[in-house]
């Protein structure tokens, strides 16, 4: 046994480059696996802290439920904790802030994620706490025992299931203070309140008034949202009485998939691949190098099974010293690659996230480790068997042969000369060793083409992004956000003039929307739409949620395009007491099928639909009916394309001044912008100066959006490129070691060539066209698997959008010349670097050395 131990390290040492190949090859393979996987459950232990910290511990609301539903939910077979809290409608300032108000349940303050920084919780009616960021933008220090005046607003259904609104003025003594991390009120969020509330109680509603919210933990991390829709169908609750707790529910997806991320399994794989092909190869060269001693071995009485021990040794020397040394790797690329990569789903910076190495991790790569060196190893471990004494001691290149000539040769040989010819023969001499070079050099071909072709194209971005394509052609969107009362805030004709005369702005557009309800038989109503929004048969007439708009005159001609049926003009034209409207018939299924479906069964130009708006009347708001006329419907694209709300309601366009007449607005919630070519950033700037003052102000910017899509593709291509560079530098050594190790198995043939009258500079151009050979036909490989990659993403693309949002008009294939070209030049000048340095050994060939070496 020590005999072959000590054979194995003497071949090892003698061979001390393809040794140092192999090593690098499992260690950068252990590397990349063990790091990533670092990275992520770094990363996503991280993320997930932080979301508990600023979206609490439940994964699911359910709101609007009666007692009852409130029990059946918590006693339901998946969850594991939920709590209820009353919901008391809305607490409004007069500047037009807005926040949630909820009575006091002391788990379910704890499970939404707020922590009590000042006072206590109420105990008795008029108490309240709020958030310390309600304070701050009510314009309040942070002064217990304060009395604070609002306007209680609660939307709630009468005996007859219409819409109504409850508006009260109250006052309230601020006992406590709630708050959430900073980095909490820097995204989207909810502001809240919670007071004291007691059935049968004097409460800030009348008992009829109120429903309840519950929020859910589960029993299982697996399929969260799906249990969570399960559970809104077992009880017919409404998509709109029902949310996700989404930012939770995306850190713990990334947290249990942490080994499985599609991210880091695709580059593991192509690692692994790349290592195997290297390590595969290496070990059948150093089969050449020892074949001879084989022969020796094996006629003075050594068994298959001790000759095979070497080989074996070799692997496990070579495992060994690769994943120490790949461990090692793994550690320094997880602290570079941390800031580098983001491999969570949600928008929490993770790149200061601390380092994590668990045993799963270090076993993970031991595994992927000892499985590339096993599958290298296993066939030439094999063959070393099977090879007899005669043929070992007659034999050095085992897979070398005879080639036929044939009619291409004769084109080759014109084209690229006599040394052209020679070198696609000697690339064919062994055809599974140069099939093994050529498919690792093409490894790393398909994601370069597909990134340089896909990622960070500003024209892909700007087509299929549903952000920008709602900004039509406007370059701003200034609206408000969801903390705020849209009868008590809003955009004023002053503001409007103020943006108007900022030098630099081209055109400026205004908008009125409010929520409002659709009256429909319930048999008029698709039968999917019932299901999904929790109607029962059982009640004749029915409410809908609508978004109601206005638009001035010039965005509506740009609207032309999306007309389906019907004429955008009939909006100013009505011919009798109705106006006319234009309708969006149409909401998107976000929960099951994800596709557009029908709201209204059979609806048709010139029917007359009756809806409930909103109208402010003093400091009073109540819903009143309106008959409409349908006068033009929308296209299918208009959720893509077009001012939507993304497929959550029916859409109903009236002529902005009837609906501002009616309605009693004198504001407007949306303002759009078109700047002039270059003043992109000092219309920004301007308009942000103009909305200072404005709490919860919000500004939308075309160019934030690209730049945010491109900052994001950026990041992507400097990950890839990270791994297509390892995977090139492993095919390289693979590439260098095959051309190093047939200038040394034909020596003799060098020579004779020499001899016979061949310049050495001739010997060198044929070994750097036959590396180009390898170049070129990896390349091929790369652009046939790359270009069929970037042809399926538009496909996939184009069927998605054309099928769930009805788009039309989409970005169409074209083969990826460019991108594989450069991949193709990448490639030609690793194997002719490879191959010159490869070459230098010719030059100093000599030449009746050369003929004594017997090969």
């Amino acid at each position: 046994m020590k005999v072959y131990i000590h054979l194995a390290l003497a071949y090892l040492k003698k061979q001390r480059g393809r040794t140092i190949a192999l090593v690098l090859g499992v260690a950068l393979a252990v590397m990349l696996v063990f790091g990533t996987n670092v990275i992520f459950e770094s990363q996503s232990r991280n993320q997930l802290a932080n979301i508990y910290k600023m979206y609490g511990t439940y994964q699911g609301i359910f709101t609007n439920l009666n007692k009852d539903l409130t029990e059946k939910i918590k006693n339901d077979k998946d969850a594991s904790k939920s709590a209820v809290a009353a919901n008391l409608g809305n607490l409004v300032t007069d500047n037009g802030i807005s926040m949630i108000l909820n009575s006091t349940d002391k788990d379910y303050i704890e499970m939404s994620g707020y922590t009590l920084i000042k006072g206590h919780l109420p105990n008795k009616q008029g108490e309240i706490v709020l958030e310390s960021q309600a304070l701050k933008k009510m314009g309040l220090k942070e002064k217990l025992g304060e009395t604070i005046n609002f306007k209680i607003k609660r939307e709630y259904k009468d005996e007859n299931g219409l819409n109504q609104i409850y508006m009260e003025n109250k006052s309230f003594k601020l006992v406590g203070i709630l708050d959430k991390p900073k980095q909490y009120y820097e995204g989207y969020y909810s502001l809240r309140g919670f007071t004291y509330f007691k059935e049968g109680e004097n409460n800030v509603l009348p008992d009829d008034f109120i429903t309840y919210e519950e929020i859910v933990k589960l029993k299982s991390n697996a399929n969260l949202s799906g249990k969570l829709n399960q559970i809104r169908e077992r009880y017919n609750i409404g998509r709109q009485d029902y949310e996700v707790n989404n930012q939770l529910i995306a850190a713990l997806n990334d947290f249990s998939a942490q080994s499985t991320n599609a991210f880091t399994y695709k580059f593991n794989i192509l690692i692994v691949i790349t290592a195997i092909l290297l390590i595969y190869n290496m070990f059948n060269i150093s089969l050449i190098d020892m074949i001879k001693q084989i022969g020796m071995m094996r006629a003075i009485g050594s068994s298959k099974k001790q000759l095979r021990l070497i080989i074996g040794f070799q692997s496990l020397f070579i495992l060994i010293i690769g994943l120490v040394l790949g461990l090692l790797m793994g550690i320094a690329f997880s602290y570079f690659g941390i800031k580098l990569y983001s491999f969570v789903s949600t928008n929490i910076d993770v790149s200061e996230s601390s380092v994590y190495i668990s045993m799963k991790n270090v076993w993970n790569a031991v595994k992927v480790g000892a499985l590339t060196v096993i599958v290298s190893s296993i066939i030439p471990i094999w063959i070393l068997g099977m090879i007899s004494p005669i043929e070992a001691m007659r034999k050095s290149d085992r897979s070398g042969g005879k080639q036929r000539n044939r009619g291409y040769h004769k084109l080759i040989k014109k084209i690229s000369g006599i040394t052209g010819e020679m070198a696609y023969k000697n690339v064919w001499r062994n055809k599974w060793r140069t099939i093994i070079i050529v498919v690792s050099v093409a490894m790393a071909g398909y994601l370069f083409i597909n990134d340089i072709a896909v990622v960070n194209k500003e024209s892909l971005i700007s087509a299929m992004s549903i952000t920008i394509t709602n900004m039509q052609d406007n370059d701003f969107k200034l609206s408000f956000g969801t903390n705020t009362e849209p009868y008590f805030t809003g955009y004023t004709n002053d503001d409007v003039k103020a943006i108007s005369q900022i030098e630099g702005v081209k055109k400026v557009g205004t908008k009125v929307s409010m929520i409002g309800f659709l009256e429909s038989d319930v048999n008029d109503l698709d039968n999917d739409f019932k299901k999904y929004n929790g109607i029962s048969n059982t009640n004749k007439n029915v409410e809908t949620t609508i978004e109601v708009k206005g638009y001035d005159d010039d965005q509506l001609q740009g609207f032309k395009k999306y007309i389906d049926k019907g004429y955008m003009s009939s909006l100013n034209n009505s011919s009798d007491k109705y106006p006319n409207a234009v309708v969006y018939n149409y909401y998107y299924d976000i929960l099951n099928n994800h596709k557009l479906e029908g709201i209204r069964k059979d609806l048709n130009v010139g029917d007359i639909i009756i809806i409930r708006i909103p109208v402010a009347k003093g400091d009073k708001i109540t819903y009143e009916e309106q008959n409409v006329r349908v006068g033009a419907l929308l296209k299918q694209e208009w959720i893509f394309r077009g001012d939507s709300t993304r497929g959550r309601y029916m859409e109903v366009i009236l002529p902005q001044k009837y609906l501002m007449t009616i309605s009693g607005k004198s504001t407007y919630e949306q303002i759009s912008v078109q700047s002039k070519p270059g003043k992109d950033t000092y219309v920004y700037n301007r308009i942000n100066k103009i909305l200072e003052n404005k709490p919860f102000a919000e500004m939308e910017s075309k160019l934030s959006y690209i730049e945010t899509y491109k900052n994001f593709g950026t990041r992507k291509l400097k990950s890839d490129f990270l791994i297509v560079s390892l995977i090139l530098l492993i095919a390289g050594m693979n590439v260098y070691n095959t051309l190093k190790t047939n200038l040394l198995i034909r020596t003799n043939e060098f020579a004779t060539l020499r001899a016979i009258g061949m310049t050495a500079k001739q010997l060198k151009s044929m070994i750097i066209k036959e590396s180009i050979i390898y170049g070129l036909l990896s390349s091929i490989i790369a652009a046939l698997i790359g270009g069929y990659r970037v042809y399926r993403f538009y496909k996939m693309l184009n069927e998605d959008y054309s099928h769930g949002f009805g788009a039309t008009h989409l970005p169409q294939f074209k083969f990826p010349v460019i991108p594989i070209l450069l991949y193709s030049a990448i490639v030609i000048v690793i194997c002719i670097l490879s191959s010159y340095v490869s070459a230098k050994k010719v030059e100093k060939l000599n030449i009746v050395e050369g003929l004594n070496v017997i090969e």
